[in-house]
C-alpha cells in the first residue's frame, strides 16, 4: 500500500464519550459522492476540489492510512454532470462506475488496487442521457466463501475475484437494476422486478417476482430485500413491506435489521418488529459487522453499531 497522504485527509481517533465506541473519521479534499465499506477498509469518492476531480480513496482501518487511487477520467464541467456514481470494495481492489456527457452521457467502469493504484478501464457504454444506468455494480465482500465484486453491464452479470480474475458470469432475464453480494450469494435484479439469487459459483438458487421494477436489492441472510418505489419488501416465506421516506434508499441489511438514509438521518430499522433507531446524522452508510461508516459533506466517520 502507498504510504498515508499528505494532503487536506486527516485520519483521528477521537475521543469517546460515556458509554460509546470510538470514532474515527477522515476529511476528504472533496464532497464524498459514493462510498463502500468491507474488510475493514472504506472506499470513498469524492466530486470537484481545487485542481482535482472524481478521485476514490481507500482508508485502511487497521493502519489509518489512506491511499489515493490513479484517475484516468477527465474533469471537464459537462452539461448533464461528471462524477463518480457508485464505488464498491473486496479486499484491496476496488470498481468504481463514472459517468459524464451532455444530450448522451459515457459511462465507465473503472478497477484497481491500493498496490497497483492505476485505473484499468473495465466497460464504457455511451446512452442517452434520459436513458437507464447502462452499469450497475452492488457491493462486494471478501470471507471464508471467497471474494466477490460484482457489476453487470445491461443483461450480462460478472463477479470478480479481488485479485481481478472473473469468478463466473451470468446473463440476466433482463436490464439489471441492482446488485449486492452477501453470505457468498448474489442478488441480481433485473427489470420487469426480478430477483434472481446466485451461489458462489453463478448457479441460480432461487428466484423472486416484485409488483415493481426493483431499484436496490440486499441480501439479508437468507432472505430478499428489494425497494419497489418507497416501499421496502423483505422476501421469506410470507412478505413483510415498509413505507421508506422520500429519497430513502436501503444501503445495507443482514438477517436482523436494514439501514438506510433519509432526510440526513442514518437509521436502522430491525427486521422482525419494524423499530426504527436513527444512528446519528448523514447522507450515506455502509455497514461492515459490528461497525458502520457514514458520510456527510466531506466527512467520512466509521463507528460502531449500537447494540440495542
Amino acid at each position: 500500500m502507498k504510504p498515508a497522504l499528505a494532503l487536506a485527509v486527516v485520519a483521528a481517533l477521537l475521543p469517546a464519550v460515556a458509554g460509546a465506541a470510538s470514532v474515527r473519521s477522515v476529511t476528504a479534499p472533496a464532497v464524498v459522492s459514493a462510498l463502500a465499506f468491507e474488510g475493514g477498509r472504506v472506499a470513498y469518492a469524492t466530486g470537484f476540489s481545487a485542481g482535482d476531480c472524481n478521485r476514490v480513496f481507500v482508508w485502511n482501518l487497521a493502519t489509518r492510512g489512506v491511499s489515493k487511487l490513479g484517475r484516468k477520467t477527465h474533469c471537464e464541467q459537462t452539461s448533464t454532470g461528471n462524477a463518480v456514481e457508485s464505488v464498491s470494495i473486496a479486499g484491496t481492489r476496488v470498481l468504481w462506475v463514472h459517468y459524464a456527457g451532455g444530450n448522451l452521457r459515457e459511462w465507465s467502469l473503472w478497477t484497481a488496487t491500493t498496490s497497483l493504484p492505476s485505473p484499468s478501464r473495465v466497460a464504457a457504454v455511451t446512452r442517452d442521457v434520459d436513458a437507464p444506468a447502462p452499469i450497475v455494480i452492488g457491493p462486494g465482500e471478501s470471507t471464508k466463501q471467497g471474494d466477490l465484486l460484482p457489476y453487470a453491464v445491461d443483461r450480462r452479470v460478472v463477479a470478480l475475484r479481488a485479485n481481478g480474475s472473473r469468478r463466473f458470469t451470468w446473463t440476466a432475464p433482463g436490464r439489471v437494476t441492482a446488485l449486492a453480494a452477501a453470505g457468498g450469494a448474489l442478488g441480481v435484479a433485473s427489470a420487469g422486478g426480478v430477483v434472481t439469487v446466485l451461489d458462489a459459483a453463478g448457479r441460480v438458487e432461487r428466484t423472486e417476482t416484485f409488483t415493481g421494477e426493483v431499484s436496490t436489492v440486499r441480501l439479508a441472510g437468507a432472505a430478499v430485500l428489494a425497494q419497489v418505489g418507497r416501499r421496502l419488501v423483505l422476501r421469506q416465506g410470507a412478505a413483510r413491506s415498509w413505507l421508506l421516506p422520500a429519497g430513502a434508499r436501503p444501503e445495507h441489511a443482514n438477517a436482523r435489521d436494514a439501514f438506510y438514509a433519509a432526510g440526513g438521518q442514518l437509521r436502522r430499522l430491525r427486521l422482525a418488529n419494524g423499530a426504527l433507531r436513527v444512528l446519528g446524522l448523514g447522507s450515506r452508510l455502509r455497514v461492515d459487522e459490528t461497525r458502520f461508516a457514514s458520510t456527510a459533506g466531506r466527512r467520512v466517520v466509521v463507528q460502531a453499531l449500537p447494540s440495542g
